[in-house]
Order: C-alpha cells, then structure tokens, then sequence
C-alpha cells in the first residue's frame, strides 16, 4: 500500500498468483529461499525485514527465558517492548540464559558419562587403586620407623612407581572430562551423530539425489569409528524414506495428511519426511525404554540428546496403543503452543521367536494466530529445566527454581542438587 502496488502487481513480480499471494499475506502459506528473495524484492526491501526473523527469534527467547525464571505471564508480555526498545540488553539476558542451559546441559552429560561410559569406568578404577597403592606405601613408611635399607628401597621404589600411576590416571580422568579446544559438548559417540546431523539441518540433498551411495562421503569426516557407524545405519533409513517420499512431494506438502496416500498410510514415514525437510518443524524418535534415538531440535522447543524429556509428551503416549495417531496442541511455559503429531509403529521381527521392537516418532510444529487451540496440553522441556511447579508428573526437582519477591522486581534462584 505504501508503494502503491497493487497485490496482482506485487503477485506478477515475484512470480506467484494473486491467490497464493493472498494466502502468504493471511500466514496461511510459510514462504523461504527464493520465494522469499522475490517478494522483498518486489517491495523494495531486504529478507529479514520481510520475515521479521531476527526480531521474533528475539521475543520468543525472552519468552522462553522468562518463564524458566517464573515470571508471570503479564511480564513475559512484555518481552516485544525490551526487545524493540533494548536490543543489546535483551540479546545479553538470551546469552546468559542460553551460557547457563549449556552448563545444565553439560553437567547432564557429564553424569551420563560417569555412570555409562566404560572408559571413564576403567580410569576411575585405575585412579582408585593408585590412590590406594600411594596411601598403604605411605603408611608403611611413616608407622615403622626402623626398617630394613633394603626393604626401604623396595618402598621407595614401589611409591615412586605408583606416584606416576597415580600421575598419569589423573591426566587420563582430566583428558576424559575436558573438552577440547572450540568444544562444548563430550564425546560420546551419540553426541558425535548428533552434532553431525545438527550442523546439515538433518538435510541431505546429496542423499536425496544419490541414495545410499552417497552415504560414505558423507560420513568421512566423522574419526570415531563407532559414531561414523551410527550416522551411516541413520542416513541408510533417511536414503529409503526419501525413495518412498520424494523430496519435491514432500517440500510441496502443507500437512503430514497431504502425504498419507503416497505413503500408503505409514504415518512415521511421513512424520520423519516432515521432520527432516522443514526447518520449521522439530522431530523426536524414541524407543520404548524412552531413549532417544534422534532429536532435531527446533527454536522453542528444547528436546533431549540423551535422556528423556517432559513424560506429558506426546511421544511417549503414543506407546500406549501402536499404531494409533495423535494429533494434539501442547504448550510450552513461555506461552508458544505446538502441534504435536505422533504415532509409536512396531518394526518387523528379524525372524521368528523374536517380538517386534516399538519406535515412537513425533513431529511439532509451531501454531501461531486464529489456529491456537483453547486449552493446549501445558509441557514443559523435561522436569529439571521446567519451572511448572504443580505438574502431576514431576519425578524430580528443578534445578531452575525461581520465585518472585513481593515487590516483582527482585528473583531469587535456588538450586537443588
């Protein structure tokens, strides 16, 4: 209207018609790439001003930050205004927020490692018998004062050769829980994969195009050999999900129901296309024990590496009845609602004699406007990051309590441990 254009003028130059226009106009068709670059370009303005991304990136993560802290929803209101009026400092309280989250995440991984990693095991043993070893020669030698010259060389030696035991078991420990330079994460193998997916978007256009030839060139680069096997078993299934959906059918789609007829009604199958193409959407796969076996995480919607998350999630009701969707709006403490779609699926039996082995995928997508239901499921992240005090299905305590004092203005934090 400013420029004024009309939309069949604006529709014409960006090369799209005037209804789908209209439908772009009312948020009811999400545009990106090319589609996008053509429109700011039609309205003599850049990407980002057209999207509002970084602004609303912004907002959602004060939101967010907001109520992890406990602050009440009229406060997290007004997280547009701080953002508009102090972007530094609204980006600054997103850092801190975000520093302390990857320290709870680290911590969470670190005990992972203490209590599943056999090497840390075999060099926790290996530090403990050279602390014993140093302390019963020490004894030794400060309760006995008179011993033989020849036996005192023995414990002399035996204390200096298990001193360098001792040396190096704590250099081993150090090296096993220090991460190495530009590093946040452990190296766990299943962090590896992670990492590894997470740096493509979990896309793979040499996947779409080659198949599972391409697969050894894409994991090269990964030196563990055990992760390397784990990230090929994964792009193996996306290589056969893409043969069964391919890419072009799946990016046109707006819904998982667009895609139910090609897919012959495998729901998951549609589910992880969904998941791995949009980066709109997050996608989990679990199985029935409640492990992840793949989490593409999405801006607002925290999902577990390792773990587990929120037990209200939907994923994890699927298991109740296989082969049943769900299809259902979930609210996360910072006021965003989501559609999570769900269903657990029974993988084949490798033979006869063995039972079929439950995988339970999710898929969530952000709703926004006139499409947020009245009453959507309150989740949260996971119980010790959730600020959800009365949750009936908190098994553990928050490590992220916070209260307000009378006045609003001050918060203290406590930490349980």
């Amino acid at each position: 209207m400013a420029l004024g254009l009309k939309q069949r003028e604006v529709a014409a130059a960006a090369g799209v018609s005037p209804s789908y226009l209209n439908l772009i106009e009312h948020d009811r068709r999400a545009i990106g790439g090319a589609l996008l670059s053509r429109l700011a370009a039609a309205l003599r303005t850049d990407r980002a001003t057209l999207a509002g991304e970084g602004d609303a990136d912004l907002v959602a993560a004060l939101r967010n930050v907001a109520a992890l802290r406990g602050l009440p929803a009229s406060a997290r209101d007004q997280a547009g205004d701080l953002a508009r009026q102090h972007p530094r400092w609204a980006r600054l309280l997103v850092a801190e927020a975000e520093a302390h989250a990857a320290q709870v995440r680290r911590i969470d991984a670190l005990g992972d490692r203490l209590s599943h990693d056999p090497a840390v095991a075999d060099a926790m043993h290996e530090l403990m018998s050279a602390v014993a070893a140093v302390r019963s020669t020490a004894s030794i030698l400060a309760q006995t004062p008179e011993i033989d010259a020849n036996w005192l060389v023995r414990f002399y030696a035996n204390l200096d050769e298990d001193s360098r035991r001792l040396a190096k078991g704590a250099a081993t420990v150090r090296d096993l829980f220090d991460a190495r330079p530009g590093e946040a994460e452990t190296n766990l193998p299943a962090e590896t994969v992670s990492r590894f997916l997470d740096a493509s978007g979990h896309r793979f256009d040499r996947l779409e195009d080659d198949g599972a030839g391409a697969i050894p060139d894409l994991v090269a680069g990964i030196v563990d050999p055990v992760a390397r096997e784990m990230a090929a078993g994964i792009l193996a299934g996306d290589a056969a999900d893409a043969a069964r959906l391919p890419r072009g059918m799946v990016d046109a789609a707006a819904s998982p129901a667009d895609l139910f007829p090609a897919a012959e009604g495998d729901v998951a199958l549609v589910l992880r296309r969904m998941g791995a193409r949009d980066p709109r959407r997050g996608l989990m796969i679990c199985d029935a024990a409640g492990a992840v076996l793949r989490s593409k995480v999405v801006a607002g919607f925290p999902l577990p590496r390792n773990g587990s998350g929120c037990p209200l999630w939907p994923v994890y009701a699927a298991f109740s009845a296989p082969g049943h969707t769900i299809d259902t709006a979930v609210e996360m403490p910072d006021g965003v609602v989501w559609r999570a779609q769900a269903v657990a699926a029974l993988a084949p039996p490798p033979g006869f004699g063995r039972a079929p082995i439950p995988r339970a995928t999710m898929l969530l997508t952000p709703v926004a406007g006139a499409a947020v239901p009245d009453r959507p499921l309150p989740v949260g992240p996971g119980c010790r990051l959730c600020p959800r005090g009365d949750c009936p299905a908190r098994r553990e305590p928050s490590v992220l309590t916070a209260r307000l004092d009378n006045t609003g203005d001050a918060m203290n934090t406590s930490t349980d441990t």
